[in-house]
């Protein structure tokens, strides 16, 4: 029996938490194991139930969801992090990037949206919905965002296959997407992608863009 992705929902809105347990729990794979109504009642329940994924409102009473998954990342628990927003802040995406959160939509995305966000989450995937990843990439090509790891990283060698990778990530393509491209099996890419952040020392595929970007690279 394939084990179920274990989910703990944070968000302020009773009727919005009930609805989305709802729905997640209709799916066999899935199993909601807590909700928060704050973001201290979220550090809390995550520390007790260790959920695989978080689903976080930005917007919660005692801590927002930018700070739950700082404190998270702090304490090094190891979950997979999903943050909603109806806020277009490009702080907050900002900064959601650099405490690596693995998911980032806007809260009235579709629920098809919302359950592909989990899945490629649960399975070491980054999602970001197309509207925020033209802003991510925005925030790259303009120099906003840098890869946090400061030391010189000329020297590392990128074969073609990982160079073209990247470039068609930065591009919006998810991993499956590029997979049908280069005629590859997603979790072929998928284990390229992982190799690459390892090679690189980043945090997420975010970073290596951004890198790969600075170095003239794509």
């Amino acid at each position: 029996m394939t084990k179920k992705v274990r989910i703990l929902i944070a968000d302020d809105h009773t009727m919005f938490r009930e609805s989305l347990k709802e729905v997640i729990n209709s799916k066999p794979e899935y199993h909601v194991v807590a909700m928060a109504a704050s973001g201290l009642h979220a550090v809390a329940l995550v520390k007790k139930h260790k959920p695989d994924v978080v689903i976080l409102d930005i917007n919660m009473p005692h801590k927002n969801g930018i700070e739950v998954a700082k404190e998270l990342r702090k304490e090094r628990v190891n979950i997979k992090i999903i943050i909603l927003t109806m806020l277009e802040n490009e702080s907050y995406i900002l900064d959601a990037l650099r405490y690596n959160v693995e998911g980032f939509l806007y809260k009235d995305a579709k629920i098809n949206e919302l359950l592909k966000a989990i899945d490629l989450v649960s399975k070491g995937e980054q999602y970001i919905t197309s509207e925020i990843k033209k802003k991510v990439m925005h925030f790259i090509t303009s120099g906003k965002y840098k890869y946090s790891e400061q030391e010189e990283k000329k020297d590392i060698a990128l074969t073609p296959r990982q160079i073209e990778i990247i470039k068609h990530v930065a591009q919006g393509l998810t991993s499956k997407e590029v997979a049908e491209k280069l005629f590859l099996s997603e979790l072929t890419v998928i284990k390229h992608k992982k190799n690459i952040i390892k090679k690189l020392n980043l945090k997420n595929f975010m970073e290596v863009v951004s890198f790969a970007h600075q170095e003239k690279l794509i």
